[in-house]
């Protein structure tokens, strides 16, 4: 019999009591909220909902609109790395830029750039952004469901809620539904194979891995998800996902051939362990083709973020935010021990996860924690932070303790991290903001606030 982590000395922690009269529910505190927003009378609600879908009918008609017009971006890079692995070239190449492209994405892209690339643009367009809205909607349908496990008293009122998460991952969201970005997609294969593997009901922890594997197959920065389940002793998901994992990776190779395939595989781990452990951040040319060199302090990764606090900018074009000057060594091994700490927190403190709705707030935890370890993170990845803010806001609704200072931080985040943009406060505040790692740093924020509710879920 395996341990079970929420388990002790023989006992299982019960899950906290979440019934509609507990102290500061929504219907006892009506004076702290908008009444349009959270109203107590059903036919006022229905009319609200209907208003709220209407505005997410406009916006995903808006997005694949927007969509639908670009004339560059990540889904024409995709569509040419497709093309140029089904003519058994090198996909990483890129003739007409003369360099080589998608460096930190592993051979097996191909299970998505390959049939993308045989649709003309447009039509391409127009089915990734459509594929966008709907991802939307079923992160709409797996939060709804979370609330009515865990607030059943907040049910009514899941789809304020959601919107309310939307409009505080805004600014990535239209990042990443812009030019055919995947992360909103990713994080949803990712997302969906936790639920399975959590679902301790439905015994369905052996269909986990489908989805969560193909996450990671086609962009890996999702990884802290999967150490996620072994922690708490979810093997059925483990080993599916180690499975699926083999076998989606290997797909690719059959049609490239084994032995190419194999050398793309082999090329593309050494650029990546190249880069993590390079020796100057801010040296464009010790960067391995085809992976980001500092630019303009847009990489809000944790190294990337440590770094510049304790270097000068160097040939990186950011600005000078440093407030100590290290040795580049130094400056590295900083970043490398902050990481390595917050990971060990996120792990101890999701080992000892209470009930369902701890091991919920463990998985929205390590969201922003994947964030802040990968090597590269750019702030259209952050649209993976939509479930993490829906959870944070649920909790905020539940308890008027926590949303008298919980409430105050979202309000904050939204205004430094997504008002805060070049239409309002102008590119050199913006570039300011960026350099300085504004949205990183308030992802270390994000993390510590969510593991405090891990092992002390907040009473509904």
């Amino acid at each position: 019999m395996s341990l079970n982590p929420g388990q002790w000395k023989g006992t299982e922690t019960p899950e906290r009591p979440v019934h509609a009269e507990a102290e500061g529910s929504l219907a006892s505190n009506r004076g702290h909220v908008s009444s349009w927003l959270f109203p107590a009378d059903a036919r006022t609600r229905a009319r609200r909902d209907r208003i709220l879908a209407l505005c997410f009918l406009v916006l995903g008609v808006v997005l694949v609109a927007r969509a639908a017009r670009k004339e560059a971006g990540v889904l024409v890079h995709n569509q040419e790395w497709g093309a140029r692995f089904l003519a058994r070239e090198d996909p990483y190449f890129d003739p007409a830029e003369g360099r080589r492209i998608h460096g930190p994405y592993p051979p097996s892209l191909a299970l998505m750039a390959a049939p993308l690339s045989v649709l003309p643009t447009r039509v391409a367009r127009v089915c990734w952004s459509s594929a966008q809205v709907v991802a939307l909607w079923v992160f709409f349908l797996l939060f709804r469901a979370r609330i009515r496990r865990h607030w059943p008293e907040l049910a009514p009122h899941a789809s304020v809620l959601f919107a309310l998460a939307l409009l505080l991952v805004s600014r990535y969201l239209l990042r990443d539904t812009a030019g055919g970005g995947g992360n909103l997609l990713y994080s949803l294969l990712a997302l969906s194979g936790v639920e399975l593997a959590l679902d301790v009901r439905g015994g369905r922890a052996g269909l986990a891995g489908l989805p969560l594997a193909l996450s990671l197959v086609l962009k890996p920065n999702l990884w802290p998800l999967f150490w996620l389940l072994a922690l708490r002793a979810r093997w059925r998901a483990v080993a599916s996902t180690l499975g699926a994992g083999v076998l989606l990776f290997s797909l690719p190779g059959f049609y490239f051939g084994p032995r190419a395939y194999a050398d793309l595989t082999r090329r593309w781990a050494s650029d990546v362990v190249s880069y993590g452990s390079l020796d100057d951040l801010h040296a464009r040319d010790l960067v391995p083709d085809g992976l980001p060199s500092a630019k303009e302090g847009m990489n809000q990764s944790l190294r990337e973020s440590v770094y510049r606090l304790l270097r000068p900018p160097g040939d990186s074009g950011a600005d000078d935010v440093h407030l100590l000057s290290v040795s580049p060594e130094v400056a590295l091994w900083v970043g490398r021990v902050l990481g390595l700490a917050l990971l060990l927190l996120a792990s101890s403190t999701a080992w000892r996860a209470r009930g369902e709705l701890g091991e919920w707030l463990a998985v929205l935890a390590f969201l922003p924690l994947a964030l802040l370890l990968s090597p590269v993170t750019w702030k259209a990845h952050h649209v993976d932070l939509l479930p993490s803010f829906g959870g944070l806001l649920a909790l905020a609704a539940a308890e008027v303790k926590v949303r008298r200072w919980l409430g105050p931080l979202l309000a904050f985040y939204w205004l430094v991290c997504d008002l805060f943009a070049d239409e309002i406060v102008g590119s050199t505040f913006r570039d300011f903001l960026q350099t300085l790692s504004i949205v990183a740093w308030m992802d270390v924020v994000l993390l510590l606030v969510l593991l405090r509710f891990v092992v002390r879920p907040a009473r509904a």
